[in-house]
């Protein structure tokens, strides 16, 4: 059934490029493969040597375009599906172009409307902003990505807009439908955010609000918008709403980068959730890159998520985290990279039944299906990645 989906989906970009050649518009195929060899002490109780796929960059392929309208005006769009690289497979099954799939207009006076499948303005403006020139990946993401700052959110079904830039500021939002009955759990989801930048410092702040549907056995596959899960959060996925608040600054000098964020992540139960009160997660993270005189890129991270006193925990859990990455630039599409990280877990958490359990460790948002058995976790990676 795949095959026919990919088949039929090639033939549609076929025809609808050979139509955007006849209006002179543009046409682009891009991507990323990246995999790298990873070994990790403790996984579900048993070290553990395997083959990861998307670690400084997600493997994807894409398709996008642009046609100008005149007057400053463009229509675009973006089709976009992430590969499993160790595997050929797709990351979820039944969705070709899961990361992103959306048609835009865009005016250079009046902004940006885009409809589709998208990312929110959260992590555009907030998320893109920490990752910007930190070569760390996957490893350096906050503990299970808890905040949704490495790229783990979408929204499907969703209309988004962005102002024009003005003397460095712009917003944005993205509103996305559950496309269920109006009641207490309709699955929509809203972002919205705002960013300003003046020579070398950028700062952005960014709202988000994700809103369960009826199916809460775990977090409704329905639902609009999309969050990481993990051993961090698996107690709370039945949450009515999910809402995020974050900030980021990152100052460039010459060849060195700093950077910075700060959020706050709160579960909201009500009488459908299996918990009682409010859980809120509360982060902060740095990261330094620094181009050296030669080819070598070198990226190091902090990061340390603290969980609220609530749901009958008396020593909520902290999660403290340390990242390194030396990137090799072998030319200005490839490159090989080692990567290194640690964290070490404490105090307790609700796992998946409801039920207090010890914090264990989850690096990055790396090993999100694999976390430790314990309250450490050591990851160790050796990868290459080309962009085209």
């Amino acid at each position: 059934m795949n095959s026919i989906f990919f088949r039929a989906a090639a033939c549609l970009l076929t025809l609808s490029m050979c139509d955007n050649a006849a209006a002179q518009s543009d046409a682009t195929i891009y991507g990323v493969m990246d995999a790298a060899v990873l070994r990790a002490n403790d996984t579900s109780g048993n070290s553990c040597t395997y083959m990861r796929s998307g670690n400084q960059l997600a493997s994807r392929i894409g398709f996008k375009g642009v046609e100008e309208l005149g007057g400053g005006t463009q229509v675009l769009y973006v089709l976009e599906a992430g590969v499993n690289l160790d595997t050929g497979a797709a990351p979820q099954s039944g969705s070709i172009f899961n990361r992103q799939s959306y048609i835009a207009l865009s005016d250079r006076r009046l902004g940006t409307l885009v409809v589709g499948r998208q990312y929110p303005t959260y992590y555009q403006f907030v998320g893109l902003l920490v990752r910007a020139g930190a070569p760390t990946g996957s490893t350096d993401a906050h503990p299970g990505d808890i905040d949704g700052l490495d790229a783990a959110s979408r929204f499907s079904n969703s209309v988004g807009y962005t102002t024009p830039e003005w003397r460095g500021v712009q917003f944005g939002f993205v509103a996305g439908s559950g496309e269920q009955g109006r009641d207490q759990a309709n699955g929509d989801a809203f972002s919205a955010a705002a960013r300003y930048h003046t020579g070398p410092w950028n700062f952005a702040l960014g709202y988000q609000l994700l809103t369960n549907g009826p199916d809460r056995i775990s977090w409704d596959p329905s639902v609009s918008g999309s969050l990481s899960r993990s051993a961090l959060n698996d107690g709370y996925l039945s949450a009515e709403t999910v809402r995020s608040i974050a900030a980021a600054s990152r100052l460039s000098a010459g060849k060195l980068s700093l950077s910075g964020a700060v959020s706050n992540v709160q579960y909201k139960p009500d009488t459908a959730s299996r918990f009682t009160d409010i859980a809120s997660f509360n982060t902060v993270g740095a990261t330094v890159t620094w181009q050296t005189s030669t080819a070598w890129l070198l990226g190091a991270s902090v990061s340390c998520t603290r969980e609220n006193i609530a749901n009958g925990i008396k020593v909520p859990a902290n999660y403290r985290q340390l990242s390194l990455e030396q990137i090799y630039v072998l030319s200005r599409r490839a490159n090989f990279y080692l990567a290194q990280a640690r964290q070490i877990a404490r105090g307790s958490t609700l796992g998946a039944n409801g039920q207090p359990v010890a914090a264990v460790a989850v690096v990055g948002d790396s090993q999100l299906a694999t976390p430790s058995s314990t309250g450490r976790q050591n990851v160790f990676m050796a990868g290459l990645r080309y962009n085209f």
